[in-house]
């Protein structure tokens, strides 16, 4: 049986944070151990990419195949 195509809206994370690519070019390894929030890289207020913690990223796929 196939799932049913659901429509939520969606969860607005307080720690996510859209910089720009120059920002994303200034950090290094101890900036990023230290990252705390969810990075959407853009350029010129086009998002290019995603950068979150690994754990961040596990969970979320943990999530995913828990749903199926």
């Amino acid at each position: 049986m196939e799932k049913a195509n659901q429509v939520s809206l969606p969860y607005i994370d307080p720690s996510v944070q859209h910089v720009g690519v120059t920002r994303l070019r200034s950090l290094n390894v101890a900036q990023l151990k230290e990252l705390d929030k969810t990075l959407v890289i853009q350029d010129n207020d086009k998002p290019l990419a995603v950068l979150l913690r690994f754990d961040h990223f596990m969970a979320m796929q943990e999530q995913l195949q828990a749903k199926e």
